[in-house]
C-alpha cells in the first residue's frame, strides 16, 4: 500500500504521512485556500443586484453567470486535473491552481461589461476544479480513516466560512466602495496563500492510511475509475445524494440575497450580510460539530455516515420551505439559520461518504468525476433553473416559489443517500 502511482514523476518526492501539528497546520492552510476559494465563487451573489442594475441583466442571465459560466469550463478542466491530482505533485499543482483563479477573481473588478464578466469565471471556474479533488486526496493521506470525518468536515466548513466571510465584508465593501471593491478584495488572499502552501508542506506518500487493498487499488485510468464508480451501487448513489444537495446550497446562496431584497423589503449589502450571518455561520457550526461526532459514531464505516445526511437533508428541506414562505423577516431569518445548520453536515459527509468508498490510488479522479458530475448538474444547473423558475412565474414573490421548487431535489439526495448507506452495509462496509 502506498506505493508510488505509475507514471508519478513526483512519486520519489512523497513523503511518509507525518504526524505532531504538521496534519493539523496543512488542514487549516487547505481550509483557508478553500475558504477564499469560496469566496471567490460566491462573490457573484452578493453583488447581483448592483449588477443587474449596472448591465441591465434578466435573473436568467445571473443564472448564466452563476451557473454554466463557472461549471461548462469547470466541467472541461476537471476530468484533466483529476488526473494529474493521481500522478504528480499535488501540493505544486494546487499552488499553480490557486494562483491563477485568485488572479482572475481580482481581474473582474475592472470588468467594463457582462461578457468580461463571464470570461473571467469560466477561467475561475476552469482553475477551480483542481481545489476539492487535490484537497481531499491530500486529506486523504494525511490523516487515518477514524479521524478522517473530522478533517474532511473542517475542510468543508470553509465553504460556509467562504461565504460568510464574502458576504459579511462583500456587504460592508458593496456599502462603503461599490461592487467592483469587491472582486478585488476577494482575490488577493488566495496569492499569498498559495506561497505558504508552496513553501511550508510537502506531498504525503500516496495510500500512507490504507491497511488493506480496495476494488479500486492500482487502476489509474478513468474508464476504470467510471467503471468503479458506476459499478458500484453505493459509490454511484452517494454521488447523486453530493450531486443534488450541492446543487440546492447553491443555489440558496446564489438567491437569498435577492429573496430578501424582494420579498422582505431588506437593502441590498445588508440582504448581503444576513445572510452570510445566517447561512455562513451556522453552516460553518454544523461542519465543525458534525465531525467528531461521526467520528465517534461510525468508526469510519460508510454506510454508517450515509444516513446522517438522510436525515439532515429531510430537515433541511422543512427548514427551506418555512424560510420560503415565511411571512416576516424574522421567521425567515430563523428558519434560513435551521437550513444552515443543515447545510453544514450534509455537505462535508456526502463527500466523505464518496471519499471513503473511493481507492486509495483513484480518490483524484474518483472526486473529480464526482465534482464533475455536481458541478455540471447540480451546481451548475440548479442556480439557473431556480432564476428561469423565477422568471417564468414574474413579480415580486417569484423568487419565493422559485427556491421552493429547488427545495424538491433535497429530497431526492436523502433518498439517494439512504440507498448509499443500504448497499454499503450490503456489501459489508
Amino acid at each position: 500500500m502506498g506505493e508510488q502511482v505509475p507514471g508519478d514523476k513526483a512519486g520519489a518526492a512523497e513523503t511518509p504521512a507525518r504526524g505532531g501539528v504538521y496534519p493539523w497546520y496543512a488542514l487549516t492552510l487547505l481550509t483557508l485556500i478553500y475558504i477564499f476559494g469560496s469566496a471567490d465563487r460566491a462573490a457573484v451573489a452578493v453583488v447581483t443586484e448592483p449588477l443587474k442594475a449596472e448591465f441591465g441583466l434578466s435573473d436568467s442571465a445571473i443564472g448564466l453567470l452563476t451557473g454554466p459560466a463557472y461549471s461548462v469550463t469547470f466541467a472541461i478542466a476537471v476530468l484533466p486535473l483529476g488526473w494529474l491530482i493521481d500522478r504528480t505533485n499535488r501540493r505544486n499543482l494546487l499552488t499553480a491552481t490557486v494562483t491563477i483563479w485568485s488572479a482572475l477573481t481580482a481581474i473582474c473588478a475592472g470588468a467594463p461589461n457582462f461578457a468580461t464578466l463571464v470570461a473571467a469565471r469560466m477561467g475561475v471556474g476552469a482553475a477551480e476544479a483542481a481545489a476539492s479533488p487535490g484537497s481531499l486526496s491530500l486529506i486523504a493521506d494525511t490523516f487515518p480513516p477514524k479521524r478522517r470525518s473530522t478533517a474532511v468536515s473542517i475542510y468543508y466548513a470553509g465553504v460556509a466560512l467562504g461565504n460568510v466571510v464574502i458576504f459579511i465584508a462583500g456587504g460592508w465593501l458593496l456599502m462603503h466602495f461599490g461592487w467592483r471593491t469587491v472582486f478585488l478584495v476577494a482575490g488577493v488572499p488566495g496569492l499569498l496563500l498559495a506561497a505558504l502552501l508552496y513553501f511550508t508542506t510537502v506531498e504525503p506518500k500516496r495510500g500512507a492510511f490504507d491497511e488493506a487493498p480496495t476494488p479500486a487499488e492500482g487502476k489509474i485510468g478513468y474508464m476504470d475509475t467510471l467503471r468503479d464508480i458506476f459499478g458500484n451501487k453505493a459509490l454511484l448513489a452517494a454521488v447523486f445524494a453530493i450531486t443534488l444537495s450541492s446543487g440546492v446550497m447553491q443555489s440558496f446562496w446564489y438567491w437569498t440575497a435577492s429573496f430578501l431584497v424582494r420579498v422582505h423589503g431588506v437593502a441590498v449589502s445588508q440582504a448581503a450580510i444576513w445572510t452570510g450571518l445566517t447561512i455562513g455561520i451556522l453552516m460553518t457550526l454544523g461542519s465543525f460539530m458534525i465531525g467528531p461526532i461521526v467520528d465517534k459514531v461510525t468508526a469510519g464505516r460508510p454506510s454508517r455516515i450515509a444516513w446522517f445526511p438522510v436525515v439532515t437533508l429531510l430537515v433541511g428541506t422543512g427548514a427551506g420551505a418555512c424560510m420560503a414562505l415565511a411571512p416576516t423577516l424574522n421567521i425567515s431569518l430563523i428558519f434560513l439559520c435551521l437550513f444552515g445548520f443543515c447545510g453544514g453536515i450534509v455537505t462535508p459527509m456526502g463527500y466523505n461518504l464518496v471519499l471513503t468508498l473511493a481507492g486509495a490510488n483513484v480518490r483524484g479522479a474518483t472526486m473529480a468525476v464526482t465534482k464533475l458530475i455536481a458541478i455540471v448538474f447540480g451546481s451548475g444547473l440548479l442556480p439557473l433553473i431556480t432564476g428561469m423558475i423565477s422568471d417564468a412565474v414574474k413579480g415580486a414573490d417569484s423568487i419565493r416559489y422559485a427556491l421552493l421548487v429547488t427545495l424538491v431535489f433535497f429530497v431526492f439526495a436523502s433518498a439517494c443517500s439512504a440507498l448509499a448507506g443500504r448497499w454499503a452495509k450490503q456489501k459489508g462496509m
